[in-house]
């Protein structure tokens, strides 16, 4: 019985560095899943930034939005910027007529994200405006 002297000592000290351990652990993986929260979350206003941009981009056709285009700040603080350009393109398109085409517009529209995050998104869309009569119609 006298060689066990202190061993209760020794047990509580291995457990709380077990515990220790276990706690750093909890709250390094906490840390983590909060990073990529806030990734995901920085990730999805900048591209709904974007998307805005594309909308705007659309609503305007058929102006083209050339140069530095049309930039907006959002009510999240989250920015886009767009620009459209008349690609030259006529596309036919069934259901019409042989003397209508389609005009093709391509629009880039870049989402930023809200300060202090810096985040970028872009979306390339190409809109069909029309019908538009060609020829000479006879």
């Amino acid at each position: 019985m006298k060689n066990e002297r202190g061993s209760a000592l020794v047990i509580t000290l291995m457990l709380l560095l077990i515990l220790t351990a276990i706690g750093i652990y909890a709250i390094n993986t906490a840390t983590t899943e909060i990073d990529v929260t806030l990734q995901s979350k920085v990730g999805t206003v900048t591209l709904n930034a974007a998307e805005a941009g594309t909308y705007v981009g659309i609503d305007r056709i058929p102006l083209e939005l050339t140069g530095a285009g049309v930039t907006a700040t959002l009510s999240n603080n989250a920015s886009y910027t767009v620009t459209s350009l008349f690609t030259g393109e006529l596309s036919i398109v069934p259901g019409y007529g042989v003397n209508y085409r389609f005009a093709n517009f391509r629009m880039n529209s870049t989402g930023n994200a809200p300060p202090p995050f810096v985040a970028q998104r872009t979306i390339v869309a190409v809109a069909n405006f029309g019908p538009v009569p060609i020829g000479t119609m006879y």
